[in-house]
Formats: structure tokens, C-alpha cells, sequence
């Protein structure tokens, strides 16, 4: 269709005759019928001119037929379009062009071409709903089923199938012809077409998604194309095989520039695999939310049992220190990129209860946290953020809470005290007074130190509120009564085992009653699917109790027994954390700044039992169990001791800290300077802004020191100065435990406040 490329369309012209317009056609189509005819009567050889002039008449023919039905004043009044269709003019040329042997292929391709153009531009005017049109379509996608094509024909098929699937959208009723021919062993050819560039990258890939999801969209009021899709159709399998191979060619090693650990769109724009892997996941959470609960129900199976179990599972087994932190990145990538509710049960639910070598994966990511890999464990605490900024009861249950609840950590008589609020924010005094003394030689104005907790005060505030928003609907408290202590039992294997299907997963509550303030707050930003909420969550936003079928953690932590005499423990995960907080002063800072997000991260929440172990001073624990305001008295101690007569070096740090903030603030810039970089981790936000704009202009100074250098030694990395042999790297974790004290601190005012 050279004149449409050159045309770039069709222009209306006013003044067109439409007599002149439609004697043309008619002229252009005899001729095209003659060289037809005579072919089929003579039963010659089909030259190559014949064709080329077929291929010329059919160009003029398109183009008055545009002409004539855009300067009439509807379809109807349109003469060439009627004798287009009342003389089945595109069934005739497909028919004959089967006869032409070596010409057959590049007859079907000028055809594609010709349904690219009709169903681009008469994309308004229903005429699909006339079997003279779709019936030679629906032959010539048939006969390219199965087939090997070249690119051209590629292209050009891919974007007949979107602008054929574009039309499907906006005249529903055209799909029951589409639908009327697939008997009980036939498929349907748009699907199977379709499944064959869905994992290309390019424009092919982009178009064949596209089309995917606006077909696969009308499953939602069509049972019968929901029937095909998970019967008839490979879209499902080929949707979780696909991510299983792309999942299987992604980098098994991973360089950081910001030693963060976790991908970001910087780190993933210039890597193709982690592009095409990341365009899958995206496909996969598109489907799920505008598809059929059918096609949902069989999409979550096979992304379990067919990607989740056989690839992801394994690759986190894995024994190499590289291979286990990358693979530890990518479910990190993973959760923070779905953002389904569904699809985030189906990970979560993968997370805690699936079991390789006799372990479960939430119980190796725990152990992991105390790693003497530095990739290993930084890598797991960005996980475990990314976990728990999930706000998911089930999540919070199995890491905290089912430890915390028989309160066995607490004194019985302080156990009343669990609710208290501190009205006076004498924890948060508490917190700034443990602020090692060394930082008092700061010469800051009040205004500026003001200026400096307010941007604490500020981001403690929204995550509070974010965090009380999406946990509004988890089924406990957890204030020390409800659940009550005397009615816990810690055993999940008997209900794990009944979980035979990952279906299941999406029943019912199944303990994500946060999933659904998700939906909530969509609804507030107004970027809410118009689906109804009981088809997306699958009846996840009715309140659970303990007894439903699918609250596979808490349907087994809490049923009523006798009151159980536990060991008192703060439980693996919060116990690591401690541990790792204790070893603060010789960590490397880039666990520091991890793991303390990990623990501000859980002071978010608006649980007694959680503020009461972590932010109430007052709180008196059993003689076992060491406070997070014991450690935080012995890290002051220390830092104070090490650092008394190293001022200088405290403000080295400093400059190191800005120069390192301000640097990646740079490359960010620089890399988005040329085009917007898309956001597509909106949900998994994991900068601390309070933390990073400390740190950039707490301590805004110019300096004129060299810029520190990282060098490896045999217990990690440590930070020095050129011509220096001293390690900078004490005086910036005291840096961070200072910062993380103010942060602390403003935590504790804001939930005091709310």
C-alpha cells in the first residue's frame, strides 16, 4: 500500500463526485476481474505482470473506497462500499490468490496490508459485522497459524491482529462471529497468533501485549472466550513458561553503582534481559486484573506451579554467594513490581509456606540477615523491607507476631502496660538523648536543626498514616488482648498441608485484608480499575475470621488451648535484627542505612505490640530479652568512647556521606536528563527522603578533602582517606545511628499524635 504510506491517510474532500469516485471503482475492480477471470478459465501460467497489476487496481480500489465512504454522509450512502461488499470483493482475491502457487505469499501480505488500512481507517464504521469482511480475514490469520514468517510479514500481521482486537473492543457483538466456528476441537486463531510475539521485545512485542490484553479483556463479560482461553488456548502456560525462560536468562551476577542491592529503573534501563523479564511481569499483572475469574483462577496455578516453584525456589537455594544475592534482588524486583492484589497473595503465599530442603524460604531469608556475605545479607534486608512494606497480616504473623503475641517477652505485671500511650513523648526525649555527645560540636543554628526533625517529623507522619490506612482491616489488633496470649499455638504444618492448590490462596480472606486498602487508595488517587472489587480480590474484602479455610498462618496460630508456658523470645527475624543492630559500630554503613530502614520500616506500625518492644522506653522485659533501647544505650556508650578525640574524623564523614548522597543524585539526573525515565516500582517506594535529605543538608559545609576511597580487606571493605590509613568507616555509622535516632524520635511524636 505504497500510496497509503505516502498519504499517510486519506483526506476528506469536500467536493468529490461521487458519481466520478464510484464509475472509477468500478472500473478499477472489472479490471482487476478480468485478469482474475481469465487466469481461472484458461488455467495458464499467472505472470508476474498480471499480479502487479492486480496489486495496482486493489491500491486504487482501497483508496476510492476511503475517499467514498469519508464524503458520504454514512456508510450507507457510500455506492462503493455497498458494492464492495454485495460482491464479496476481498473473498474473490483471497481465493484466487491461493491459485497463484509461488505468488500466493505475497498476495496474502498485500491483503494484510489492505485489512491494516480498512480496519484503521473505517475503524468507526461496523464493517466487520459483514461476513464479506471478516470472513476472508479470519481465513487469511488461519492460513498464517503455525507458520514461519518473515519480519515484513510479522509486522504487518501483529498490527492487523491489535487494530482487529481494537475493533473487537468497541463492537462486542462482532466477537460471536469471530467465536461461532470454534467447535469443541478447534482454537481460536487470534490467541494463537498472538502467543507467538508476546515475549518479543520491540515494537512486535509492545503491539502483540497490547492486543493480548484488550482481547483477553472481553473475557470479563464473555464466558464462552473465557472458555477458549482456558481451555482452547496456551495463554496461561506460555504466559508462566515465558517467565520461567526469561527468568533463566537474566545476569547471574549483578554490579551495583549505589550499593543499594536492590534494581531501580537506572539499574534496569540498559539491561535488555531485565527489561523483557519486567515487560512479562508487567503482561502477567495486566491480565490478572482484566480478565475472567476463570482465566485469572488458571493464570495463578501456572505462575505458581509453573514459574514460583520450579525456577524462583530453586534459584534461592542456590550456594554460591553471587548466584544467592541476585536471586534474592529478583524476588525483590518481583514483589515490589506486582502490584495485583492476587498475584501478591500468590508471592506471599509462596514466601512463607513453601518449603525446599526442609526449610521454608521466609525462615533461609531470616537466617540470611546474620550472613557474613556482605551481598548476601544487604540483599536480604532490602527484601525483607520490600516484605514488609507489604503491610500483610500473614507477613507480620509469622515474622513477628506470633512471637510477640503469648507475651512471654514482657513481665506479667508490665503486660497492662502494652496500650499505654506515651502522651508526654518521653520516648522520643529518650531517643535524642541517646545521640552519641560527639555530634555536639556541631555549630548549627536552631532554625536549621528545626528545619532538619521537621523532615522527619514529615515523613513519619505519611508512612503512619499509609501504614494505619492499609492495615484498617486486618483481622487482630494485636494489643495484647486481641488475640488473647493464653490462646496461641505456634503450628502451621497441619494447615500448610492442606493446601493442595494455589486457587485456594485467592479464596476467601486468606489473611490480606491489607491487599484490599490497596484498592482503597487507588480509588482516592482515581487510578481504580473499573472491575468490581469482589472479582479483582476474589472476596478478599470481606472480614476473615479465624476459622476461613484460607488463612493458611493464622487459622493455625490461633485456636483456643490451654495457656502455653513458652520460652520468652522476640522470635528469629526480630532477634536478627537486634544482633545485627549490636554489631552496628564494625558494620559496613551500607548495612547500617539498610538495616535500619528494616527496623524504622516496622516502628511504622500502628500495633502496641510492635511500639511497645521498640519505642516505650519504660517497657520492662524479661531478663533474657535485650531492649532495643538497652542496645541503643551501649551503642552511644561505644561510639562516645571510640570517637571522643576523633572530631575531625566525624567530619570527614560528613563530607563523605554528602559527597556520596550528592553523587548519586547526579547520575540520577544525568541518566533522566535525555528522557523521562518511567517509575514502574511506584508501590515499593524505599528511599528514606528524611534520611537521604539529612544527609545532604544537615551537614552542608564545602569542603575541600579528597573524596574517600572503598578498599577491600580481608573482613569486607572499609572507607579511608588518600595518604590515610584510618577508617572512616566508624564515624559514619555513628553518623547513621545519629540520624536513625532523630528519625526514632519523630516516629514516636507522630504516633503519639495520630
Amino acid at each position: 500500500m505504497s500510496w497509503f504510506k505516502r498519504n499517510k491517510g486519506v483526506e476528506k474532500t469536500d467536493d468529490l463526485d461521487l458519481s466520478a469516485c464510484f464509475d472509477s471503482f468500478n472500473k478499477h475492480w472489472q479490471q482487476t476481474f478480468e485478469i482474475i477471470d481469465r487466469f481461472q478459465t484458461s488455467k495458464g501460467v499467472i505472470k508476474h505482470d498480471d499480479i502487479v497489476a492486480v496489486i495496482n487496481h486493489l491500491n486504487q480500489l482501497i483508496k476510492l473506497l476511503l475517499l467514498d465512504v469519508q464524503s458520504a454522509k454514512s456508510t450507507n450512502q457510500s455506492q462503493c462500499l455497498e458494492y464492495f461488499l454485495r460482491n464479496q470483493l476481498l473473498g474473490k482475491l483471497y481465493s484466487w490468490s491461493l491459485k497463484t502457487d509461488r505468488f500466493k505469499n505475497y498476495l496474502k501480505l498485500e491483503q494484510l496490508k489492505v485489512y491494516g488500512v480498512l480496519l484503521s481507517e473505517l475503524r468507526i464504521h461496523q464493517i466487520l459485522s459483514d461476513d464479506s469482511i471478516l470472513n476472508p480475514l479470519i481465513l487469511i490469520l488461519n492460513s498464517y497459524d503455525g507458520d514461519c514468517l518473515s519480519v515484513e510479514i510479522e509486522k504487518h500481521l501483529v498490527t492487523v491482529l491489535r487494530q482487529f482486537c481494537v475493533v473487537l473492543s468497541h463492537q462486542p457483538s462482532i466477537l460471536c462471529n469471530v467465536l461461532k466456528d470454534n467447535t469443541s476441537n478447534s482454537k481460536c486463531v487470534i490467541l494463537s497468533l498472538l502467543m507467538a510475539f508476546i515475549h518479543r521485545d520491540g515494537s512486535i512485542g509492545e503491539e502483540a501485549r497490547d492486543a493480548l490484553l484488550i482481547f483477553v479483556s472481553l473475557s470479563r463479560q464473555n464466558d464462552t472466550l473465557a472458555n477458549i482461553i482456558t481451555s482452547k488456548s496456551n495463554v496461561s502456560p506460555v504466559l508462566a513458561t515465558g517467565l520461567s525462560g526469561l527468568y533463566s536468562v537474566l545476569p547471574r551476577k549483578l554490579d551495583f553503582e549505589n550499593d543499594c542491592y536492590r534494581l531501580s529503573p537506572e539499574n534496569i534501563e540498559h539491561v535488555p534481559e531485565l527489561n523483557n523479564f519486567l515487560a512479562s511481569v508487567e503482561l502477567c499483572n495486566a491480565v490478572a486484573k482484566i480478565c475472567h475469574k476463570s482465566v485469572y483462577d488458571q493464570l495463578l496455578d501456572y505462575l505458581y506451579h509453573g514459574f514460583l516453584l520450579p525456577v524462583v525456589g530453586p534459584a534461592l537455594m542456590q550456594v554460591a554467594e553471587e548466584e544467592v544475592a541476585t536471586a534474592t534482588v529478583y524476588l525483590d524486583l518481583l514483589l515490589r513490581s506486582v502490584t495485583h492484589p492476587g498475584l501478591l497473595q500468590t508471592f506471599v503465599k509462596f514466601v512463607l509456606c513453601e518449603r525446599f530442603e526442609k526449610i521454608k524460604i521466609i525462615e533461609l531469608l531470616v537466617n540470611r540477615i546474620n550472613s557474613k556475605s556482605f551481598k548476601v545479607c544487604i540483599a536480604t534486608l532490602a527484601l525483607m523491607e520490600t516484605i514488609l512494606d507489604l503491610n500483610c497480616e500473614d507477613v507480620m504473623l509469622e515474622l513477628v507476631f506470633k512471637y510477640l503475641v503469648p507475651c512471654t517477652h514482657i513481665m506479667l505485671s508490665q503486660r497492662s502496660r502494652i496500650k499505654q500511650v506515651d502522651s508526654y513523648c518521653k520516648s522520643a526525649d529518650i531517643f535524642l538523648s541517646l545521640i552519641p555527645d560527639v555530634f555536639k560540636h556541631r555549630n548549627v543554628n536552631s532554625q536549621t536543626l528545626f528545619s532538619e526533625y521537621r523532615c522527619y517529623l514529615n515523613c513519619a507522619r505519611i508512612k503512619i498514616a499509609e501504614c494505619a490506612i492499609e492495615t484498617k482491616h486486618w483481622t487482630y489488633l494485636y494489643d495484647g488482648e486481641n488475640p488473647s496470649h493464653v490462646i496461641v499455638e505456634t503450628k502451621t504444618n497441619d494447615v500448610e498441608n492442606d493446601q493442595n492448590s494455589i486457587l485456594s490462596a485467592d479464596d476467601s480472606s486468606s489473611g490480606y485484608e491489607s491487599f484490599k486498602a490497596m484498592k482503597d487508595i487507588d480509588k482516592m488517587l482515581g487510578t481504580d480499575d473499573s472491575r468490581p472489587a469482589d472479582e479483582i480480590l476474589s472476596n478478599t474484602s470481606s472480614p476473615c475470621g479465624s476459622d476461613s479455610p484460607t488463612c493458611f498462618i493464622r487459622q493455625s496460630a490461633f485456636k483456643t488451648k490451654e495457656p502455653l508456658t513458652q520460652y520468652p523470645c522476640l522470635g528469629p527475624f526480630l532477634e536478627a535484627l537486634f544482633s545485627n543492630l549490636e554489631n552496628l559500630p564494625e558494620q559496613d554503613f551500607r548495612i547500617n542505612l539498610r538495616l535500619t530502614a528494616v527496623m524504622t520500616r516496622l516502628s511504622m506500625y500502628n500495633k502496641p505490640l510492635i511500639q511497645s518492644l521498640l519505642l516505650n522506653h519504660s517497657m520492662i522485659f524479661q531478663p533474657c530479652i535485650r531492649s532495643l533501647f538497652q542496645i541503643l544505650r551501649s551503642l552511644k556508650q561505644t561510639m562516645e568512647t571510640k570517637l571522643c578525640s576523633r572530631v575531625e574524623k566525624v567530619k570527614e564523614a560528613e563530607s563523605f556521606l554528602i559527597e556520596r548522597e550528592n553523587k548519586l543524585c547526579n547520575t540520577k539526573c544525568s541518566r533522566s536528563a535525555g528522557e523521562k525515565i518511567p517509575e514502574p516500582f511506584a508501590r515499593g517506594e524505599t528511599k528514606r527522603r528524611s534520611i537521604s535529605v539529612a544527609f545532604g543538608a544537615m551537614f552542608r559545609r564545602n569542603s575541600g578533602n579528597k573524596e574517600a576511597i572503598l578498599e577491600s580487606t580481608s573482613n569486607g571493605y572499609r572507607y579511608y582517606k588518600e595518604n590515610e590509613t584510618e577508617s572512616l568507616d566508624l564515624p559514619i555509622n555513628a553518623i547513621i545511628l545519629a540520624e536513625w535516632l532523630k528519625e526514632l524520635s519523630a516516629i514516636c511524636q507522630e504516633h503519639t499524635i495520630s
